[in-house]
């Protein structure tokens, strides 16, 4: 009766489960901001993140949640974003869904918006065909804007013996003097 059977017993097959790691994509985990968690600092993430705390400074992942209690003081970009919370910046996204609980204020650039009754906008709305551009495109952009916003003084290279010729110039040295 409980002795060993004489036949080789079968494997009893496993149910599959989805592990949250495969349900944010790319076997990335998914990020979990509690209600209790308070960031001071930009976050970038290649998955989901579910924003239940306050967060103050930049968002940017795959997939985003701003669950009821949910604050975010800064931009937000993502692919999807679902907002229960409070949004104080521009959100991004190529689709937007606001629920009746949710509070923007700001700037919402969109492929798809849908909002349900009772969500509060401040702001505008703008559609766009496409939200983001490909990664190389949006790096020479960056590369460009960061030449463009390098500040010319003015200084002439071929003689190093004139005098600065405006206050910003005279405030440069200044500043360079007393870190040497």
């Amino acid at each position: 009766m409980f002795g060993r059977s004489k036949t080789n017993p079968q494997p009893v097959a496993k149910p599959a489960s989805v592990s949250p790691t495969r349900a944010a994509g790319k076997g990335v985990a998914p990020s979990v901001i509690s209600a209790d968690l308070h960031v001071l600092g930009n976050i970038i993430s290649d998955g989901f993140i579910d924003i239940d705390g306050k967060i103050e400074g930049n968002v940017k992942c795959r997939s985003a949640t701003v669950r009821p209690n949910g604050l975010v003081r800064g931009d937000i970009q993502a692919d999807v974003i679902h907002v229960y919370g409070r949004i104080e910046g521009q959100v991004k996204a190529r689709s937007v869904s606001l629920y009746a609980s949710a509070r923007v204020q700001g700037t919402i650039m969109h492929e798809s918006l849908s909002i349900e009754d009772g969500a509060f906008v401040d702001g505008k709305f703008k559609r766009t065909d496409k939200v983001f551009i490909d990664d190389e495109a949006r790096y020479e952009q960056d590369v460009d804007a960061a030449a463009l916003a390098l500040p010319s003084f003015g200084f002439d290279n071929d003689n190093d013996l004139d005098e600065p010729k405006g206050d910003e110039e005279l405030r440069i040295l200044e500043n360079l003097r007393l870190i040497s």
